[in-house]
């Protein structure tokens, strides 16, 4: 018997669920018409963006429990269609401009709905790892998550030409953000009748297709009940994962919250650069997250070393992206600027698919736990990084930003030693 092929319908809806979630993400940040409607400067732009990292991170662990938990059916459903509301709600911004100090009242509005969406959007990549945990391979999982980084990364660089598009056909913002929202509403309406959590409760899948999907398990990833928080906190791959995550998380975020303002207001690029600038290192990114997932499980396979199929891709990448990042103060031509951006994401995107991949090998059953605690931590870190760019990018200090960027890349490489995966929480599960 052929094995049926659903775990890879599954795949495709995680691609289309984080496709839409960079639209909506990458869609505000470039939305600079926005920014410059409600008079909002560079520091409070800044802090527009920490906000919703901060949501983003410190919901992470909850989310991944309650996906471990729960599967990812009801979850991530609501996790979208949440997160399409919040889109759609934006114009609310404007309701109450007028009311006290102008730019004010807006502020505090969009300030509200942007830590809500952090909120939800925090539990998408945990819960997707839960998924890809109980529905793919294990030799299939790296290209499987480097897939679905690939595609937010599309969803990243259309963002800042659908969002133009939309406000100019659409006679503005407002309007373009309710119609962005209707893409989790229709996915939404789509993946819940169809998606079941477990590969045994769909009937589509055949005998042959669950022997693949568990191939080399000693145990199926399932439910569980009480989290092993201290062989968690005791292992060495966790600590390192999280961290490396975190010093990505801090440098790597600038793509998607403060870049568009940045070449807007401190590179004085017009709008089509600057749109294209915004799309361009993501389009580099999707190249990254796949060759980066397919490399990975490459190497595995041909070799049998799964702690480097897991690890080198992200130690080549963080060394090169370090160094990228502090070029960007020594080049003023835009084509040069574009070259050093492009090859930071590339490089930063060579680890999304091992990353994640690791979070299910040295978490197996506790995958979206732990992928959790990784998003979590880079996406703190993300808040404190965008917040202090917007900072010092009001004050002046360009260049600063940029130097401490490439160091926390820098950092990142020495935390990728730490990660093995041949070492899970639960080695005798």
């Amino acid at each position: 018997m052929q094995p049926s092929l659903v775990r890879y319908q599954v795949l495709a809806a995680a691609c289309v669920c984080a496709f839409i979630a960079y639209i909506h993400r990458v869609g505000f940040a470039s939305a600079v018409v926005l920014q410059e409607d409600l008079g909002l400067n560079s520091e409070r732009w800044g802090y527009l963006m920490g906000a919703f990292l901060l949501a983003y991170g410190g919901l992470e662990i909850p989310w991944g429990l309650f996906g471990d938990r729960w599967g990812a059916r009801h979850l991530l459903t609501l996790i979208v269609l949440a997160s399409a509301v919040l889109t759609a709600g934006t114009f609310l911004a404007t309701g109450l401009s007028g009311v006290a100090l102008y730019g004010t009242a807006p502020f505090v509005v969009l300030l509200v709905i942007r830590f809500l969406f952090g909120g939800f959007q925090a539990g998408m990549f945990p819960t997707i790892s839960r998924m890809m945990a109980d529905w793919m391979p294990i030799q299939e999982r790296a290209t499987a998550q480097g897939l679905i980084w690939m595609c937010s990364r599309v969803g990243g660089a259309v963002a800042p030409f659908f969002m133009t598009f939309l406000i100019g056909v659409l006679g503005g913002w407002k309007i373009a953000f309710l119609f962005a929202g209707l893409l989790g509403l229709l996915w939404c309406i789509v993946f819940w009748p169809w998606f079941r959590n477990e590969p045994e409760e769909m009937r589509q899948v055949n005998r042959a297709e669950i022997q693949v999907i568990q191939t080399g398990r000693t145990s199926k990833p399932a439910g569980h009940g009480n989290v092993p928080w201290a062989k968690i906190l005791r292992s060495r791959s966790v600590w390192s994962l999280c961290l490396m995550y975190g010093c990505g998380g801090f440098a790597a975020n600038f793509f998607v919250t403060t870049l568009p303002s940045y070449l807007t207001s401190h590179r004085h690029l017009p709008s089509g650069t600057k749109d294209l600038l915004t799309s361009l290192p993501l389009a580099c990114g999707v190249v990254g997250c796949v060759f980066g997932g397919f490399f990975s499980d490459w190497i595995i396979r041909t070799t049998g070393n799964r702690k480097w199929g897991r690890r080198l891709n992200g130690t080549i990448g963080t060394v090169t992206a370090g160094v990228a990042f502090l070029g960007i103060n020594y080049v003023s031509q835009t084509w040069a600027l574009a070259v050093l951006l492009c090859l930071i994401f590339f490089c930063n995107d060579l680890g999304m698919g091992p990353a994640w991949a690791s979070c299910a090998d040295v978490g197996r059953r506790y995958a979206g736990t732990i992928g959790g605690a990784m998003n979590m931590v880079g996406n703190l870190a993300g808040a404190v990084g965008q917040s202090l760019a917007g900072v010092l990018f009001a004050h002046g200090y360009h260049n600063l930003v940029f130097v401490i960027f490439g160091s926390s890349f820098f950092l990142g490489t020495l935390c990728w030693q730490g990660v093995d995966v041949t070492r899970p929480v639960e080695p005798d599960e």
